[in-house]
C-alpha cells in the first residue's frame, strides 16, 4: 500500500462524516407516481376517443359536434337557423351542350334536356335531377348552409372527396339570395367539382354520381 493511500485512510478515520439519507426509496417512490400519472393519462385519452367515436358513429351527434365541412370547392356550415330563401332562380343561359369550355360529365345513357350556363358553372337539368358542374381551380366556391341536426357527412365518390346533405338546407349563389335545395351530393372529379341535386337517398345518388361520364 503507497504512502498516500495509507494516509487518506488515516484521515477518513478522524472526518466526523454525516450520513446520507437513503435514496432507494425516494426514486423508487417518483418512478411509481410517474407510472401513475401515465396511466391516467392513457386512460382519460383512451375514454375520451371512445366517446367521440361513439358520438360520430351518430348522425345527429356527429352534425352536433362538426359544424363545418368543406372540399375543393364546396363548403357547408351547420347553422342554428336557415336564412329566409327563395324558392327558385334562374339557371343562367341556356346553350348548346358542345358550348362549355371543358367536357361535363354526363349521367350514362342520358342527355341534359337543357343546358344552362350560370354562377360560375354549368347547370344541367334532367326531369328529376339537376346536376351543376364547375371548375373550382379557379378560386370559386360553393356555400351552402344547413340547420343543425340535418343529416350532413363526408363520403366518397370514385375515391374522390364528397359531402352528403340529406335535408333541405340552403345554397348561397352569385347574384341572388340564398335558394332552398333539397338532397345533395357534392363532389369532386379532378379539377371539377360537382353538385347532384336529386330526391334520392344517399345509395342511389352516389350511383348516379359514379354513372356519370
Amino acid at each position: 500500500m503507497i504512502d498516500l493511500e495509507l494516509e487518506l485512510r488515516d484521515l477518513a478515520a478522524h472526518l466526523d462524516v454525516p450520513m446520507h439519507p437513503p435514496l432507494a426509496g425516494a426514486v423508487l417512490v417518483r418512478i411509481t407516481r410517474a407510472r401513475r400519472r401515465r396511466r391516467v393519462l392513457t386512460l382519460a385519452v383512451a375514454t375520451g376517443l371512445a366517446a367521440l367515436a361513439v358520438a360520430l358513429a351518430v348522425p345527429g351527434s356527429r352534425a352536433s359536434l362538426l359544424r363545418f365541412f368543406h372540399i375543393r370547392g364546396a363548403a357547408v356550415r351547420l347553422v342554428d337557423k336557415l336564412p329566409p330563401l327563395a324558392g327558385h332562380r334562374s339557371l343562367g343561359i341556356p346553350i348548346p351542350l358542345d358550348r362549355a369550355p371543358f367536357r361535363l360529365l354526363l349521367p350514362s345513357g342520358r342527355r341534359p334536356a337543357r343546358l344552362y350556363a350560370g354562377d360560375g358553372g354549368y347547370w344541367l337539368r334532367y326531369p328529376g335531377l339537376l346536376l351543376f358542374e364547375f371548375e373550382s381551380g379557379n378560386g370559386a366556391t360553393l356555400i351552402k348552409k344547413a340547420a343543425v341536426g340535418t343529416h350532413v357527412e363526408y363520403v366518397r365518390v370514385g375515391g374522390e372527396a364528397g359531402i352528403w346533405i340529406g335535408a333541405r338546407h340552403a345554397v348561397f349563389l352569385p347574384g341572388g339570395p340564398p335558394v332552398a335545395a333539397g338532397h345533395v351530393l357534392i363532389w369532386q372529379h379532378g379539377v371539377l367539382t360537382l353538385r347532384l341535386e336529386v330526391a334520392v337517398g344517399l345509395d342511389q345518388a352516389l350511383a348516379i354520381a359514379r354513372s356519370l361520364r
